[in-house]
């Protein structure tokens, strides 16, 4: 216990001397309060957020359709793919062996065996040859055709005869109908077919499936050549021969008979034989397909360090791609987990690397409350996770849009941040951003260019047009750049003459190549740039809302004196509204002159006394006939009064929803300083009084807070000024030049300026100005003949 108490000792002892701390310890008791654990957990969610949405883990796929890869491309792993070209021809091949389908209707053929019979009743109705009428002779000539069944000697009269005798009686008949039945069975079976009506491509040319409707599964296969008409009307001429030769077996001469009645029926038979079979392209089609999904892939193999994955100066096309790709997924899937967390670590210090320049950046150069305010910091980390993001995930070979979301960055981070850090910001996304998909230092320079072009041409912002006037500009830089890196990488000079087959119109020259790069890379990468700006032109009152910024564009229509809120200040305290006039003129021209934004400040001052207007007769400049509303309370009601204009205009303001900036004027005009004219009354009344009680001068100051930016402290100062420059008998130059040196010196004992970033030489370039303006305003005046003074 004692130890420890003598160390406690000894250092309140060192910290009485009032010793310089290090830096180091310095910042540690300064940061080392819970709001640096929480920003500081912040930052670590949101570089972890990239790592993680981006696969760091994971080598990212560089290459892109239409590329020319500057050397050969070799696999840095073994690995297979399916042989497209050699298992797509197995596949052919499969498909030409498949048996197509063939449906058999053989309800024509027993219609041919119902003609027939109807064709014999008829002619066999005929007493006689020289009896028979004209539809029987016609039916007759139908069996019976001299060049065709005639015999030397035959006449139709003995034709006829031997039809008659041969088919005498009804059983004759029935067997000459169940001879023709036993006939043309096979080929009610197997069906009739003039020719095949598939191609080589669709099936097997010599056999077939043959089925029946309703009966597929018990399809059957047949040979092309049993089915077709010309082979099945010799069929079914020695089938009937051989059952008229079965059935009328009886005399010599009766059996001859037999024969050449065989042969008239097959005659009439073989010239009406139906196709009965139609092709199934369904039924085919699966079977090809059935063909074909039995035959497995053929692998072709890639061995790692010798395999050509893509020839150099060759465009990488769709095949190409798909095989590099192969060979990427490959190699991230042997990948280690040693390997994972070492390329996750790696990529982990590249972006703290970058958080720490950009912090630095910012805490010694820019703005620290980026850094010390937890919303403001969060809205930082927040557009840098979108933008690499965005631009990691429309970076694939489809879109290759990057440029879109960073174009867009980078005129939110403008408007939000100012030109500087934004330059900085963008040059570190666009190499995060390199980083993350992979790309090459061509890549980079382009990001770099559009990025930087966009933040250095977009300046104030007072119309929609001029987004895409500085898209137009951006888009511009962004195609020489693609151009220029083209030339200075040497790849136009690699470029092969197919590649001028993009352009039909161009000659096949190193010129038509060198403008089909341009038309694929150039321009497209110049489109996205105004693309992005057009996007913003819908999506800027998003971001001003978004990050509590104010461009010029909306401060001009909030300006605009047909405000609600301008016309009832005008209306109930018209003297405020002149004195909020006459300090946004004067206050605009000191903020131009340091350099700070003047429109900001000049509709920031039409606002900061809006409180005024709940109780506008008691304050002076709305005051008239000499009445003083402030003669019948006390001072320290008096100054309630006053100071409630500060809460009750920003009240007033949240409640019309004026952006945040104008509220901080409205909040920061009057710091903490001190109401005078009522502390001294309540002093002097404290003096005269008995009990001379002690009167505080912090009873009697503002809230505040300070004036925390260069804009509001000129608001202040010039809110100040034109109030006292009223009080002067003859305003000469002198006299206004001492009294904006006086109140200037006041504000400043005071310590009004501390928290803004004021410097002396801003301070003494903002009290010329106003002196400038206001010995303007009160300039002498030609004093006419007779004229009495006023």
């Amino acid at each position: 216990m004692s130890t420890s108490s003598n160390k406690r000792a000894g250092k309140e002892r060192l910290q009485s001397l009032g010793l310089p701390q290090s830096k180091l310890l310095r910042w540690w008791s300064e940061e080392t309060d819970p709001q640096f654990w929480y920003r500081l957990s912040l930052t670590v969610v949101a570089a972890a957020a990239m790592l993680i949405i981006c696969r760091t883990w994971q080598p990212p796929f560089p290459y892109r359709t239409g590329d020319y890869p500057p050397r050969d491309v070799i696999s840095r792993v073994e690995f297979q793919v399916v042989d497209l070209t050699a298992t797509e021809a197995l596949r052919i091949q499969k498909r030409r062996e498949a048996l197509a389908y063939y449906a058999n209707r053989s309800q024509p053929l027993i219609q041919r065996r119902e003609e027939l019979k109807d064709q014999l009743f008829l002619v066999l109705g005929a007493e006689s040859f020289a009896q028979m009428t004209a539809d029987e002779r016609r039916a007759f000539a139908e069996l019976y055709l001299d060049s065709e069944t005639a015999q030397p000697g035959d006449t139709s009269a003995d034709r006829f005869g031997i039809l008659k005798s041969v088919l005498a009686t009804d059983p004759d008949l029935q067997k000459t109908d169940a001879a023709v039945q036993i006939a043309l069975l096979p080929a009610m079976e197997t069906g009739l077919l003039q020719s095949l009506t598939h191609t080589a491509e669709q099936g097997d040319l010599r056999v077939i499936r043959v089925y029946s409707p309703g009966a597929i599964d018990d399809a059957q296969v047949v040979e092309v050549s049993k089915v077709r008409i010309a082979q099945a009307r010799l069929e079914v001429e020695q089938r009937l021969k051989e059952q008229f030769r079965q059935r009328f077996d009886g005399e010599a001469a009766q059996s001859e008979a037999a024969q050449k009645v065989a042969e008239m029926i097959s005659y009439w038979l073989s010239s009406r034989l139906p196709e009965t079979l139609r092709y199934d392209d369904e039924l085919s089609g699966k079977a090809r397909q059935e063909m074909a999904d039995q035959v497995e892939d053929v692998m072709k193999t890639y061995r790692r360090g010798s395999s050509v994955l893509a020839p150099a100066g060759q465009p990488l096309g769709v095949v190409q791609i798909e095989l590099l790709r192969r060979e990427w997924q490959t190699l991230t899937e042997k990948m280690g987990i040693g390997t994972r967390l070492a390329r996750l670590a790696g990529y982990a210090g590249m972006i703290a690397a970058l958080f720490l320049l950009g912090s630095a950046y910012i805490y010694f150069v820019d703005d620290r409350s980026l850094l010390a305010d937890i919303g403001k910091l969060a809205r930082l980390l927040g557009l840098i996770v979108v933008t690499v993001t965005a631009c990691y995930v429309v970076s694939r070979d489809q879109w290759r849009a990057e440029l879109i979301p960073l174009s867009m960055a980078a005129t939110i981070a403008t408007v939000v941040y100012g030109r500087e850090l934004a330059m900085v910001l963008m040059a570190a996304v666009s190499l995060a951003v390199t980083l993350f998909i992979g790309a090459d230092i061509a890549a980079m320079v382009t990001m770099a260019a559009a990025a930087l072009s966009c933040v250095l041409f977009l300046g104030r912002i007072r119309s929609r047009t001029h987004l895409l006037t500085v898209g137009i500009g951006s888009a511009s830089v962004t195609l020489l750049t693609v151009i220029g890196v083209g030339v200075v990488t040497g790849e136009l000079f690699t470029i092969p003459e197919v590649a001028a087959d993009s352009l039909p119109l161009l000659p096949s020259t190193g010129v038509g190549a060198i403008l089909a790069v341009l038309g694929r890379e150039a321009f497209w990468a110049a489109g996205c740039v105004v693309i992005g700006a057009l996007a913003m032109t819908s999506l800027l009152p998003l971001v001003e809302k978004g990050f509590g910024v104010q461009t010029d564009l909306s401060l001009l229509e909030l300006g605009d004196a047909s405000h609600q809120l301008l016309r009832k200040l005008a209306q109930r305290a018209p003297g405020t509204y002149n004195h909020s006039i006459n300090v946004a003129s004067i206050a605009e021209a000191a903020a131009d002159e340091i350099g700070a934004n003047g429109l900001l400040v000049r509709v920031g001052a039409y606002f900061h006394d809006i409180g005024k207007m709940f109780k506008p007769d008691y304050f002076i400049e709305n005051q008239s006939d000499g009445i003083n509303q402030h003669d019948s309370l006390q001072p320290a009601m008096s100054k309630l009064i006053i100071i409630a204009h500060v809460k009750d205009g920003a009240d007033l303001a949240r409640s019309n929803h004026l952006p945040k900036p104008i509220i901080d004027f409205i909040l920061q005009h009057h710091g903490t300083t001190l109401v005078e004219y009522f502390y001294r009354e309540a002093a002097k009344r404290s003096e005269m009084s008995p009990n001379r009680e002690e009167v505080s001068d912090k009873d009697y100051r503002y809230p505040g807070p300070k004036p925390q930016t260069l804009e509001a402290a000129v608001l202040m100062l010039a809110d100040t000024v034109e109030s006292a420059s009223r009080t002067l008998v003859e305003p000469t130059s002198a006299r206004i030049t001492h009294l904006v040196d006086a109140i200037a010196a006041k504000k400043m004992a005071d310590g009004q300026f501390d928290e803004c970033g004021l410097t002396f030489m801003q301070l003494d370039q903002i009290k010329k100005s106003l002196v400038k303006s206001l010995t303007a305003i009160y300039h002498a005046r030609v004093k006419y003949p007779g004229q009495q003074s006023a």
